[in-house]
């Protein structure tokens, strides 16, 4: 009852303080509530992260070794190519020839895959090349086409392990 002693706009102010306090400390407790989810739900976001980034880890180091025991076994096979085209090219019943400019300008269009361009009269000369510099050439462009068609396939093992897991 002495509330009711108090003048009208003191009772109206009190009671206005008194919601405004409400108000804020309500307010107050739902930005601390809200801070807390934005807080856990960026630390899930993160341990979601970490796993992924161990999951990508495990799959490269997979791959990388894959890659490199291929690269190995190839790289024999390579050897052996390379040392038989040695004793054939060695061989005395082998027969070398020249290569015309011709071969040499349609080999090269091809190997770059561009369109071959007309001939010149320079390249009318006869070649220095031989059949065997091609047989090597060709051996060494076979090597690198390989070893980029193995780097795409593992690639793309790698890209589709990462989807599937």
């Amino acid at each position: 009852m002495q509330f009711s002693l108090l003048p009208w706009y003191w009772r109206w102010g009190a009671m206005l303080t008194l919601a405004t306090s409400l108000y804020a400390l309500g307010r107050l407790h739902g930005q601390q509530a809200e801070h807390a989810q934005d807080n856990d739900a960026a630390r899930a976001a993160l341990v979601r992260v970490i796993r992924i980034q161990r999951k990508q880890a495990a799959i490269s180091q997979i791959v990388a070794e894959q890659h490199e025991t291929g690269r190995t076994r190839d790289g024999v096979v390579y050897r052996t190519i390379e040392k038989e085209v040695i004793r054939y090219v060695a061989s005395p019943d082998h027969a070398v020839c020249h290569l015309d400019r011709e071969w040499l300008r349609l080999h090269d269009a091809a190997a770059l895959s561009v369109l071959p361009q007309p001939t010149g009269s320079a390249d009318a000369a006869a070649s220095d090349s031989t059949s065997d510099d091609a047989l090597q050439t060709i051996t060494d462009n076979y090597q690198a086409c390989q070893d980029n068609a193995r780097q795409l396939a593992d690639l793309q093992a790698w890209v589709h392990q990462q989807l599937h897991h």
